[in-house]
């Protein structure tokens, strides 16, 4: 049975977190330093050393991940680690410096701190919450054969337009061009303005041999999605005459509503994959910035105070 790294070793690592946290409390709550709780008593340096190290430790998690054939310790256990003592830290830091804060690098230093906490949090959801919304999306399908099965729609429709007449070719031929997996809407990717939208309707009923004028065209087309362009064509497909011809078109609706529901999947993923990995882009600066703010505040306590 797969063990969550939340869960490493029936939870090691968050009793471990606790106990520090219930030992500095007790401790921070039994000191009565004669000017007040702060960074320089020895309970605050102790504090302090404790915190340095957690930092040390939890930065090197970084490079202890890309060791694949390290005997430091299964990386399942270092994340857990990582997650469990990084929150500890918070409680452990606030407790050194005896809730005593000012403009100084000191400071700096535990908003930093509170910043890559916060940041490595918002990692945490990530890793719980968007690999099942990856694998919900796929349905057991990979991304290659999401694209390769789009690539086969695009060139059905293409078929079935071409003997719809050159401009419906033309039409749809822009539309495979214009299909977008980024931010994109469906509509722009289907190169959905209301005129495209307007000489397609007109040349499948001028196919279709309908001498009556298209519908009108609604005002509120370019400004909604993939829906109304498909309803759209429906509606225009609703007047053939031509048996023959409406199968072809209402062939082309479900290729292109098929299509529609594939791209949305690979957008998703995209969107997933990203979300995955974006965090990262914060959290590792800040991390780096927090190492450099931890060093000069070091520095300065032990030369210059």
């Amino acid at each position: 049975m797969h063990e969550s790294f939340l869960a490493y070793r029936k939870f090691l690592y968050l009793k471990l977190g606790v106990g520090l946290i219930v030992l500095s409390i007790g401790a921070y709550a039994l000191h009565e330093p004669p000017h007040g709780p702060n960074g320089g008593t020895w309970l605050g340096y102790t504090l302090g050393t404790i915190g340095a190290g957690l930092i040390l430790w939890l930065l090197f998690y970084g490079i202890r991940k890309r060791q694949y054939h390290s005997k430091l310790g299964q990386v399942s256990g270092w994340l857990s680690g990582h997650v469990y003592l990084g929150s500890a830290l918070l409680v452990v830091a606030t407790l050194h410096c005896g809730f005593k804060f000012g403009w100084n690098v000191h400071t700096l230093s535990y908003v930093l701190m509170i910043m890559v906490i916060v940041s490595g949090a918002y990692g945490i959801f990530t890793y719980v919450r968007y690999p099942t919304l990856l694998t919900d999306n796929k349905g057991g399908m990979a991304i290659d054969a999401m694209l390769s099965e789009i690539g086969d729609l695009d060139r059905q429709c293409l078929q079935i337009a071409a003997e719809m007449g050159d401009k419906a070719h033309q039409m749809i031929l822009r539309s495979i061009e214009r299909t977008s997996f980024g931010t994109t809407s469906w509509r722009d990717a289907l190169g959905g303005v209301s005129k495209g939208l307007e000489d397609l309707g007109r040349e499948i009923k001028s196919i279709a041999g309908d001498a009556e004028p298209p519908a009108p065209l609604p005002a509120a087309i370019p400004q909604i999605g993939g829906e109304a362009t498909v309803f759209f064509v429906a509606d225009q497909l609703a007047g053939f005459r031509d048996s023959a011809r409406a199968a072809l078109g209402h062939r082309l609706l479900d290729l292109i509503t098929s299509k529609k529901a594939l791209v949305i999947r690979v957008q998703r993923d995209i969107v997933y994959r990203k979300l995955l990995k974006s965090w990262l882009s914060l959290h590792l600066p800040l991390s780096i910035a927090l190492l450099a703010a931890l060093t000069v505040h070091v520095v300065t306590v032990f030369f210059y105070w």
